[in-house]
């Protein structure tokens, strides 16, 4: 475990499921110091929404707010500055940054596709070291591949009795609802699933039953309009035998929930057929199934859960990704 006892780091992350919270006490438990500032320092959907259609617009006050924000915690150095997806850090905020602290180590982790975050490009090159979470984006941009984690509460023994034969929870986006119903129909009578689906608000609902058409006969009744706690989370999985994942249409890079799965110890069913490259896929554990025709095999719920050695489980934890992140620290 690496350690970073003495050492100061300015943390810019988004506000995202409270996972910035988790990495920040993460480092503060090995001793470290850490200021933190929020990557898109505001909360109001329509702030983050004129960030999405005019950031030009809004690009000058995020700067004066990242600006006030240093000034205030007045530090003179650090030893590391860790940005997570720096995607409204400014190129001028960030040499600024690098000039105030022309001895800080400089890191960029994407959590993000780049081709979703196209004006991160240019700023590549002011980073000492630059990971991504998509293979694509990695291989593209010359940045080191480093997959997401999980954080603590999810870490089970793999249990022998569940309550759900398969649970998902997660919103409503994309072509996720036309993927879920199109699974219930396969499933036979014997399988037990929990789902939570999500969306915004009910006019979120309507706006998807004229604009999707897999949602056109979709009931209010199957959603829920309140973001799921981490806990509640962590209780269904543990209650669970598999977990199904089913990842943006256009994302590479494999989900945060694959990586709770593996903390869990749970099987799981996921869309994502990249994941069969990676070093902790078993077919024993892992079923992939097509988005259009999302078919479970029998045979998957009778074969045994296979236990990963101690230091792939560890590597995927939120602990191994800091090992790996801040290595070079």
């Amino acid at each position: 475990m690496k350690d970073l006892k003495g050492k100061k780091i300015l943390l810019i992350a988004p506000r995202f499921f409270g996972y910035e919270i988790e990495i920040r006490n993460e480092i503060e438990r090995r001793g470290a110091q850490v200021d933190w500032l929020a990557d898109r320092p505001f909360d109001k959907p329509w702030q983050t929404a004129l960030t999405r259609t005019s950031p030009r617009i809004v690009q000058p006050w995020v700067n004066r707010l990242y600006r006030h924000q240093l000034e205030k915690l007045g530090a003179t150095y650090y030893d590391v500055v860790l940005v997570i997806n720096g995607q409204t850090l400014a190129l001028e905020v960030l040499v600024e940054i690098k000039s105030s602290f022309p001895n800080a180590r400089m890191v960029l982790y994407m959590w993000d596709s780049m081709d979703n975050r196209p004006n991160i490009v240019q700023a590549l090159r002011y980073y000492d070291i630059t990971y991504s979470f998509d293979p694509v984006s990695a291989n593209q941009y010359g940045m080191e591949l480093r997959p997401l984690f999980f954080t603590s509460g999810f870490e089970r023994p793999i249990a022998l009795t569940f309550d759900y034969h398969l649970s998902f929870i997660g919103t409503m986006h994309s072509d996720r609802y036309g993927v879920i119903d199109q699974l219930r129909e396969q499933l036979t009578s014997e399988v037990i699933a929990y789902e939570y689906l999500y969306l915004q608000a009910p006019w979120v609902y309507w706006a998807y039953r004229m604009l999707k058409p897999a949602m056109r006969h979709a009931s209010i009744e199957e959603f829920q309009f309140k973001a799921i706690g981490k806990e509640k989370v962590q209780e269904i999985f543990h209650h669970s035998h598999a977990i199904v994942d089913i990842e943006h249409p256009k994302q590479r890079g494999l989900t945060m929930r694959t990586f709770e799965t593996i903390g869990a110890n749970k099987k799981l069913i996921t869309t994502n057929p990249n994941i069969r490259q990676y070093d902790f896929f078993r077919k024993e554990n892992i079923c992939v199934i097509d988005r259009k025709n999302p078919v479970i095999p029998t045979g998957f719920w009778d074969e045994s859960y296979q236990e990963l050695p101690p230091d792939l489980y560890y590597k995927y934890s939120l602990a191994g990704w800091l090992d790996n992140v801040l290595e070079s620290v």
